[in-house]
Order: structure tokens, then C-alpha cells, then sequence
């Protein structure tokens, strides 16, 4: 009998010994997944910088080659993503048995960078081909579509990453089953700083290039010697209208909605967008630093959104009324080049001089603003609920884990 105890004690030992050796290597893979996810990010985000500066460059008719400064920022994003992107595929092969969440953010990854990768060699014999490139041509459509699907797979796992750390940090010394309803507990939903300031990492390569879409689609940068790209003038302005407000308020509210509503996650993510703005789309203008100070002046709106969300329990005023001051506040953060796009509606002249951007951008404010402000509110608002689905069938709805004795 004592023998049998013993025995029993003893694979009972072993099970534990076991199971926490799964907990371990299941947190070791993850953590090596999140850290090849947050590298996609950070490569796509620096693509996305260089992609913003190349377009300042050809507003300012700088010589324009394939082996250009900002081609060259832009593609050092693409080798850090393909890096992270070797990273996620070595860890996913074992992860991917724990969660299909990493598996299917593997695949998401993959078929970015391949596009990546493609858009690279085609760009350059697009240049050698024809020269001088427009915003909206094949090879940088197929580039930015390749950084979406990237920076999207990327916060996948990311969110996959946390949602384990999570599960992982939540079970007790016994290693005893664990379901959903334990982890919507409070102690469940802390975020530590790193989880935050990865979720800013994964965040703000996404609202860069879906804004570089809908930029790509609205601003008259698209003609040529060779081929006319540019979208129509009133169908440029109604994209503008609608997809800069919705975008702006979806990224920002999904960033709060993932951080577990921490204040500053919004205002951080915003502050970041807003000097990446002003350095890449501002300062190269010479003509356009001075109203640097106008253009900083934007982080209000955004701090207020963030104080609202983070201390409101009314569903008015946390949901409906940052959304709008979001969406109001389009016009002003998309200073100085949505001037091209209304420019072209008001006066039929889709080309302003560099030095003028500033003078024809305050001119058409009185004119411009009122026609816009009622669209934009709506879809500052409808982003901001958005967000809410979006994350919550992201993150807030986890499957339940069983780890067996």
C-alpha cells in the first residue's frame, strides 16, 4: 500500500514537472514569436516613414532615382520585416500547436512580405522603365498592400503573444484548468509595460499605411510622362472626407480597447504619428516650418479623446463624443497634403507650389471645413465603434485553455 502511495506521489510529481515544463517552453515560444512580430512592425514602420518622405521629395521635385535616401529608408523597413518574419517562422512551428492564433498570423505575415519582396525588384525596373513613378503605381501599390497585410499579421501576434503571457501568468502552482471566465478578472487584464509598449509598436505601422491608402487614392500624385493614375477629383475628396476620419478613430480606439483602456496609449501612439508627420511631410518643406506649431497643436484633440476614454464610464461620452473629436480633427492632422486634395475640388488646380501649401491650406479652411466637419463626425463615431467589435473578437473573447493535471 505504501508502495502504491508512493507511486501515485510520484507520477503525480512528474505530471507537474511536466506540465511545467510545457508552461515554460509554450511562454519561451511565444516570447520569441512576439519579439519576430514586433520586428515586422518596426520594419514596416520604418517603410512607412521612408514612404512618406519620398512623397515630400517629389513635392519638392528633388531628383528622383530608384537608389534614393528615402527608397533606401524604405527598404532597410523591408529587411528588419523579413528579418522579424524569419523569427516568427522559426518559432511558429511549435507554437502554432498551443494557439492557431500564431498560425494564422504566421501566414498573414508571409504572404505580406512575399508582396514586400516582389514590389522591391518590380519597383526597380518600373523606374528604369519609365523613370520619374506616381504615387498610385503598380509596384507601390503592391508595396503598400504587402505593409498592411504585414503590420496586420504582425499585430496578430503580437495580441496572440499577450493573450498567452496572460493565460500563462493567470495559472496557479497546480497547473489547474483555466477558463474564460478566470481571465476576465481584473488581476487577468493588467498589462505590463512591455505588453504596452509593444501594442504601440504593432500599432502605428498599421494607421500609416492604411493612411498611405487612402492617400494614395486621393491625392493627384499619380501622373506621369507615361500614365495618368490620378483618381478623379470628387471621388478623391470623398475618400478623404470619409476614410481619414474612420481610420484615425478605428486605429486609436483599437490601441485603447488592447492596452485594457490604460491612459496614454492613445496620446503616445497619436504624439508618435503626429512627429512622424511633422519630420517626414513638414520640415523638408522649408516653407511650412513655421506652422510647426500649428500642426503640434493637434496632440489636443488626441489628449482629450484619451482623458474622455480613460476616465468616463458613460458610454456618451467614452465612446461617441472622443469618436467625434477624432474624426473633427481629420483636416488638421492631415496638414500640409490633404491641401492638394481639396485644392483640385475648389479650384481645378491639382498643383500648388511648395511655397504656397500653407497659404492655399488656411484659405480653404473657411470653405472646406463646414462641408466636411458633419461627415467626418459620423465616421469618427462609427470608427470608435469599430474598434470596440474589432478588438473584442481579438482579445476580450479568449478560448478556454484546459492544462490537464
Amino acid at each position: 500500500m505504501k508502495y502504491l502511495s508512493k507511486r501515485i506521489e510520484s507520477e503525480d510529481m512528474d505530471s507537474r514537472t511536466s506540465n511545467s515544463g510545457l508552461l515554460k517552453s509554450r511562454s519561451h515560444l511565444a516570447r520569441k514569436f512576439a519579439i519576430g512580430s514586433t520586428l515586422v512592425s518596426i520594419g514596416i514602420f520604418i517603410s512607412a516613414t521612408g514612404g512618406s518622405w519620398d512623397i515630400s521629395n517629389h513635392l519638392l521635385n528633388k531628383p528622383e532615382t530608384f537608389f534614393s535616401i528615402p527608397h533606401a529608408v524604405l527598404y532597410t523597413g523591408v529587411v528588419v520585416a523579413i528579418l522579424g518574419t524569419v523569427i516568427v517562422w522559426m518559432a511558429h512551428r511549435a507554437i502554432s500547436i498551443y494557439d492557431s492564433n500564431f498560425n494564422a498570423s504566421t501566414k498573414i505575415i508571409l504572404a505580406g512580405i512575399c508582396m514586400l519582396v516582389v514590389a522591391g525588384p518590380v519597383d526597380f525596373a518600373w523606374h528604369s522603365a519609365f523613370g520619374l513613378d506616381g504615387l498610385l503605381s503598380p509596384p507601390h501599390f503592391v508595396l503598400l498592400l504587402g505593409m498592411i497585410i504585414s503590420s496586420l499579421g504582425a499585430m496578430l501576434g503580437i495580441i496572440s503573444y499577450i493573450n498567452n503571457t496572460k493565460i500563462r501568468d493567470y495559472a496557479n502552482d497546480e497547473n489547474e484548468a483555466i477558463h474564460k471566465e478566470d481571465l476576465t478578472r481584473p488581476e487577468a487584464k493588467r498589462l505590463n509595460s512591455h505588453m504596452i509598449l509593444i501594442i504601440i509598436i504593432g500599432i502605428l505601422p498599421i494607421l500609416m499605411t492604411l493612411d498611405g491608402l487612402i492617400g494614395m487614392f486621393s491625392l493627384p500624385f499619380s501622373k506621369t510622362q507615361y500614365f495618368n493614375f490620378n483618381p478623379d477629383p470628387f471621388f478623391a475628396a470623398a475618400l478623404a472626407t470619409i476614410g481619414y476620419p474612420l481610420i484615425l478613430s478605428l486605429v486609436l480606439f483599437s490601441a485603447f480597447h488592447l492596452g485594457k483602456r490604460n491612459f496614454g496609449i492613445l496620446s503616445m501612439i497619436g504624439a508618435s504619428y503626429l512627429a512622424i508627420h511633422a519630420i517626414t511631410a513638414i520640415i523638408p518643406n522649408e516653407s511650412l516650418i513655421q506652422t510647426i506649431p500649428f500642426y503640434i497643436l493637434n496632440i489636443i484633440p488626441i489628449l482629450a479623446s484619451d482623458i474622455l476614454l480613460s476616465f468616463s464610464s458613460n458610454r456618451i461620452i467614452s465612446i461617441i463624443v472622443p469618436g467625434a473629436i477624432l474624426g473633427s480633427a481629420f483636416l488638421m492632422v492631415q496638414y500640409p497634403l490633404i491641401t492638394y486634395v481639396y485644392s483640385e475640388v475648389s479650384s481645378n488646380q491639382a498643383f500648388v507650389w511648395p511655397s504656397l501649401i500653407s497659404s492655399t491650406y488656411f484659405g480653404l479652411m473657411s470653405n472646406i471645413y463646414p462641408l466636411t466637419i458633419g461627415p467626418a463626425i459620423t465616421m469618427g463615431i462609427v470608427g470608435a465603434f469599430l474598434a470596440r467589435k474589432v478588438t473584442h473578437s481579438l482579445s476580450l473573447t479568449v478560448e478556454e485553455v484546459t492544462i490537464k493535471k
